[in-house]
């Protein structure tokens, strides 16, 4: 088993001349250390260049991630994914984190899109905000000096010339110089060791904040490498006079060396130290010390920065860099001006068009158009022209549409159904077919009761619920009422009378809902009504993956013991027979007829009639006619224009008209007669009449039994108080009985004695 790695060292500017070196060193000092080189662009030759050099070393744990140090963003982003990493265990816990990145200009820059100075904020700012998002990936600490991470802090000798309120100066001269301005060699060395010294008091100041509040063991170093030979990523813009003097200086390394040791080296040098520095072990004494070196050289770092002895002022810095650090765009002194500026512009400019549109009518002829850019053709016409473009040849509908992300409208009528809501969406709770690939569409008519509240209700309840994958798609609730005159109870909503009229009002009713709800999306259209009281909870996958243009269920509903258990309840899905088709030639142009009644003896093969409870599911049988209470349709059926009759269809309406459409136009049309789901038992008049004669009879039989208890109770206690007085009376004449015997025995003896 492999040796486990003892955490991971964050560097950034991972790619540059001084962080690849310390990247190298770490390598070559620290095998069990992961290390996490963070670089603006990844793909860049010099990230290559320093992952080729770590694996030279030997098997290192390494990799390069990409960050932005100039954007808040992309500096949260990396944290947060970091911090993840940590807590997955993917990675070890940070134990180093190394603020390499850095860059100088000699120029006016334009701010970044925070708001923000880039030197500013890609020296300061940026290392700051990656320390605090990073604190809960750091090692926690044990209690000992050597316990915790460690913050190193690269900073340079050009923090002597700058100043802690660099930044808060608001020159209205320079703020009004164009990007590119030329800045003289003093000002860019001010600008960018302000910069440094900046970051470094405040990380000073976050780390004592941190030992006051006990939470985090995090140790803070400022590291001046001194002077670096070779090419460095961090300048823009460099001066001739300055790359001289740089290469004079790199010339003259060796003498230069003799009278400082910090004043010109390869960046390998301090990349060494850094890397010793990093891992060395801690006495207690030390840990509580503020450090900062100079090479290989220590100082206290408040010797260097005398600031870190203002306490106040380091508290003030903290609270104000904490400010700056909040994720947004915050924009300059400058910026507000210019903004202000525009903005008034933009109103005088607004102004005097209005008043140029109000004072001359000629002018709107000319002007409306000019600024709608071809919107709007004229001042008649102000609606914004849109152009979507919908491939329909991909919304066919396959066998498999949970696979293939096919969404599914599933279309619900409602009148009077607050009883039945809660059941149905019980329902929908449990469909297995993907949530988000349904959209639900009912429309409410012609109901009394509190229908539209509860639904309100009850989808805001689903559609929030803590787990994701209970949500729907779009979700749409028409309200539309049709005069629908017949009521809901079962002998008016099933007797024949009212059947022609009610069929065509509901073909309305399905018409309205699908035309308003179907989207160029949509593959699938599902008909489902809400008192369904037992389906399957795949029937979605179920009745798809026949892949066939129309195809329903088997229809039952239980019913009580004394009425048989169980029986058919849609008749509606029926094969044609010779019998209907004789029936329909002589019936008016507006007839409908309608199956299970005495009045149409059509004779005709129904669905329900050859369910076999152990028959096969899948078994297929082809329809003519189909029922409402579950259809499942491809979408393109209504595309091409089939849909739910409101009229006489050949002698038929609404789904059975439907169906005999669907066939007309070359659809195919299957019914499962195996594949059963339930409808809620609803008694007719004639059930209910018989219930109350059985309530009645029960109840009459009650009483008989309770008249009949209490007589025998009535007839106990009579014989039971007969029995006790015969008893006494019984033993007063057995005590008298005895007494007369006793009596006559005397009286012989007393006889005898006499002579």
């Amino acid at each position: 088993m492999g040796t486990p790695l003892v955490g991971t060292a964050i560097i950034t500017g991972g790619n540059g001349l001084l962080g690849s070196e310390i990247a190298v060193a770490i390598a070559k000092a620290q095998p069990f250390v992961h290390l996490l080189l963070v670089a603006r662009d990844i793909r860049s030759d010099s990230v290559k260049d320093v992952t080729d050099r770590i694996r030279l070393v030997g098997p290192r744990s390494v990799e390069v991630v990409k960050a932005d140090l100039a954007c808040f963003n992309s500096i949260v982003s990396f944290s947060q994914y970091t911090v993840e990493r940590v807590r997955s265990k993917e990675i070890p816990p940070v134990i180093l984190l190394i603020n390499s990145a850095a860059i100088s200009s000699y120029v006016t820059d334009q701010v970044t899109r925070d708001g923000y100075d880039p030197v500013y904020q890609t020296n300061c700012i940026a290392p700051f905000l990656l320390t605090v998002s990073l604190l809960e990936a750091f090692r926690a600490g044990d209690g000992t000096p050597n316990g915790g991470a460690r913050v190193i802090n690269i900073g340079c000798s050009a923090m002597s010339k700058g100043s802690l309120d660099y930044f808060d100066k608001d020159d209205p001269e320079s703020a009004v110089q164009p990007p590119g301005t030329p800045m003289s060699t003093k000002e860019a060395n001010s600008r960018f060791g302000s910069s440094k010294l900046l970051m470094s008091a405040a990380m000073y100041a976050l780390r004592r904040s941190l030992v006051l509040t006990g939470n985090i063991a995090l140790n803070v170093y400022t590291m001046d490498p001194g002077g670096l030979t070779g090419e460095s990523h961090q300048t823009t813009t460099v001066p001739l006079s300055v790359r001289m003097a740089h290469q004079t200086r790199s010339g003259l390394r060796p003498f230069l060396r003799v009278f400082s040791k910090s004043a010109i080296n390869k960046a390998s040098v301090p990349a060494k130290v850094i890397a010793r520095v990093a891992f060395q072990r801690e006495t207690v004494e030390n840990w509580g010390r503020e450090r900062y070196y100079i090479l290989d050289s220590e100082y206290e770092a408040g010797s260097v920065i005398p600031a870190l002895r203002d306490v106040p002022r380091m508290d003030g810095l903290l609270q104000k860099v904490m400010r700056q650090v909040e994720i947004g765009p915050r924009p300059q002194p400058a910026l507000r001006r210019r903004r202000q500026l525009l903005q008034r512009l933009c109103l005088i400019a607004a102004i005097s068009t209005l008043l140029l549109v109000l004072i001359f009518p000629s002018f709107r002829a000319f002007f409306i158009p000019a600024v709608s850019l071809g919107i709007v053709s004229s001042a008649e016409d102000l609606q914004l022209e849109t152009v979507r473009y919908y491939d329909l040849s991909k919304m066919q509908g396959t066998g498999s549409g949970w696979e293939q992300g096919e969404r599914v409208l599933m279309c619900t009528p409602l009148r009077d159904a607050s009883s039945h809501l809660p059941m149905f969406f019980s329902h929908l709770r449990n469909l297995t077919y993907p949530h988000n690939l349904i959209d639900l569409a009912f429309l409410v008519s012609d109901s009394k009761d509190d229908t539209m509240e509860m639904l309100s209700e009850m989808l805001d309840e689903l559609q929030n619920d803590p787990d994701p994958s209970m949500s729907f798609g779009e979700i749409s609730v028409i309200q539309k009422d049709f005069g629908q005159k017949v009521t809901q109870d079962v002998e008016s909503r099933h007797g024949f009378a009212a059947q022609a009229s009610r069929r065509k009002l509901m073909a309305q009713a399905r018409n309205w809902l699908l035309s308003a709800t179907l989207r160029p999306t949509h593959s699938w259209v599902y008909w489902r009504d809400a008192d369904v009281l037992t389906a399957p909870q795949t029937i979605l996958e179920d009745l798809m993956r026949h892949d066939k243009d129309v195809i329903v269920p088997n229809v039952w509903r239980p019913l009580p013991d004394w009425l048989g258990g169980e029986q058919p309840y849609d008749l509606n899905s029926w094969q044609e027979s010779e019998t209907a088709l004789a029936l329909a030639e002589t019936l008016d142009e507006d007839a409908v007829i309608v199956e299970g009644y005495a009045e149409y003896a059509t004779w005709r093969p129904h669905l329900a009639y050859l369910r076999d409870p152990y028959g096969d599911p899948d078994m297929e049988m082809e329809l003519d006619g189909v029922g409402g209470v579950s259809i499942l349709a491809k979408a393109r059926v209504f595309r091409a224009g089939v849909h739910f009759p409101a009229f006489s269809f050949e002698k038929h309406a609404e789904t059975e008209g439907f169906g005999k459409m669907a066939r007309r136009m070359g659809f195919s049309v299957i019914g499962l007669p195996h594949y059963t789901i339930w409808h809620l038992y609803e008694p007719s008049v004639d059930d209910l009449r018989h219930m109350e004669e059985m309530e009645q009879e029960r109840q009459e039989r009650e009483r008989e039994e309770q008249e009949q208890a209490e007589r025998a109770e009535r007839v106990q206690t009579l014989f039971k108080d007969a029995k006790t007085q015969w008893e006494i009376d019984n033993a007063f004449v057995e005590d008298a009985i005895q007494e007369e015997g006793q009596g006559q025995d005397i009286v012989p003896k007393a006889a005898k004695k006499a002579p």
